[in-house]
């Protein structure tokens, strides 16, 4: 009994939103994409498309879905499963916020101070004036650490209280993890549960289930955890052809025109030797590239909006042309792709495009593979650790006299603390087989067990292809 109520809040805690996840694969009327029968009548070049795809595969690319006036041309490689998606989570919170607005709209304007938001380091007053709208530019002002920020970020980030809220753009994960809390508060709705309602049912998402949400806490750095999603290029795609169609699915309205307009036009335009490229900018939780005039690359000659991730992960909407593009990389595995290659690759297949002609034919998806690796499962059994086995782990473990890890506690959960890794802490759980993982890092931590009980005194780590023996250090 008591097992089975601390697997219950664990989904709780994860999702807050347990009943109505669970109930997700039985609620969804699945939308099944179509496929050209013929590519060349549709517009595209069979032969420069094979070429795209061979390099896709070359690059270590895990799934490309390309789709064309709301139908798909190409498929390749696992359009069906659920890959992190990393920081294109941002636009996925702009699409459910959306969503939601159009069905109750809500006060964008509400400042940082009327939602009563803090964090660890106590903000400002002039912190606190900053808006919801000013989160989700980027341009809040706030540069307090984040959870899930990258290292290079956080080298980047400006010193406190050196810009008013509006003032200053900085891509902030600050910003967006409390875009979420914002939203919360504002709607009395969790991104998640409002991503399930009026997002994933509506547009009838094939692959989605309750694990593939999940909250990444850093309690050292904020009060705010990420909220990171999981999706396939499939359901992905569903979302980008939304946007395409001005906010429509099945001729239904989901989100607004106007809102769609705001958030995909840019609020900053990043000046001469940015390291975001000169005139390239930043809308709503949304990434603008402006068409290159005198440009030789397929890709720079089209205006674009694009939602991208680390790794490899990007969804790319080119309005002009009704094209959408998923590049997914299998990043849990280790197998990232670097943004050079991937835009090597979409430059092939936007070389494909010809002019179409009678197109109408339309067919069950064929996928073409890509390799012969295949996506690393997810699991569905984790379950929070007891208290008794939280203590007994607690505390300093050294593979070397200089590399270990830290178990500390927080709100009666566990987190792993890196030491002499650049690495970010990680919140872990008890699988089913004994061992400890996190279900956004490819870890795998195994206690043994002190015959004589108390104090856990030895782990074996997995990580990135390594196996290290831990022994307890304790100060």
């Amino acid at each position: 009994m008591q097992k089975s109520k601390l697997f219950l809040n664990l989904f709780k805690q994860m999702c807050m939103f347990c009943l109505i996840l669970a109930g997700v694969s039985m609620t969804i009327k699945a939308q099944k994409w179509k496929q050209y029968s013929d590519v060349e009548k549709a517009g595209w070049s069979s032969e420069k498309l094979e070429e795209a795809r061979q390099f896709a595969a070359e690059i270590g690319s895990a799934t490309v879905l390309i789709v064309d006036r709301g139908n798909v041309v190409s498929a390749w490689g696992h359009i069906d499963h659920p890959y992190k998606s990393a920081s294109i989570r941002k636009s996925i919170y702009d699409a459910t916020m959306g969503a939601t607005h159009f069905q109750k709209p809500f006060n964008l304007n509400a400042s940082v101070d009327s939602l009563k938001i803090d964090d660890i380091k106590k903000l400002s007053d002039q912190e606190k004036t900053a808006t919801l709208e000013n989160l989700m530019t980027a341009r809040s002002g706030i540069y307090h650490p984040a959870a899930y920020e990258t290292r290079s970020n956080a080298k980047r980030r400006p010193k406190r209280f050196s810009a008013a809220p509006g003032k200053f753009w900085y891509y902030n994960n600050w910003d967006f993890n409390v875009t979420a809390i914002a939203f919360n508060k504002l709607t009395q709705k969790t991104i998640e549960e409002a991503f399930v309602k009026n997002l994933a049912i509506p547009l009838g998402m094939e692959d989605f289930e309750k694990n593939h949400v999940f909250r990444w806490r850093e309690p050292r750095l904020s009060k705010h955890p990420a909220v990171t999603f999981r999706l396939s290029a499939r359901d992905l795609a569903r979302i980008g052809q939304l946007y395409l169609n001005q906010g429509k699915w099945e001729n239904k309205r989901i989100v607004s025109e106007k809102w769609i307009k705001r958030s995909t036009t840019p609020f900053t335009t990043f000046e001469e030797n940015h390291y975001r490229g000169a005139k390239n900018g930043y809308g709503r939780l949304w990434w603008i590239f402006p068409a290159r005039s005198g440009t030789k690359s397929s890709y720079q000659k089209y205006q674009r909006i694009a939602a991208l991730g680390a790794g490899g992960q990007i969804m790319v909407l080119i309005p002009k042309i009704d094209v959408l593009i998923v590049h997914l990389a299998d990043t849990n595995s280790g197998r990232g792709v670097n943004d050079g290659k991937v835009i090597t690759l979409l430059n092939k297949i936007l070389d494909a495009k010809t002019k179409p002609k009678e197109s109408k034919s339309l067919q069950q998806i064929k996928i073409k593979k890509l390799s012969d690796k295949k996506p690393i499962t997810l699991r569905e059994d984790y379950s929070l650790i007891s208290k008794k086995r939280r203590a007994d782990l607690e505390g300093v473990f050294m593979f070397t006299d200089k590399i270990g890890v830290k178990f500390y506690q927080t709100d009666s959960r566990l987190f792993l603390q890196p030491l002499g890794m650049p690495l970010s802490d990680a919140e872990v759980f008890q699988v089913s087989d004994g061992s400890l993982r996190s279900p956004l890092v490819n870890l795998v931590v195994l206690p043994t067990e002190n015959k004589t009980g108390g104090k856990i005194k030895e782990i074996m780590m997995s990580f990135r292809g390594r196996q290290m023996k831990g022994i307890r250090k304790d100060q």
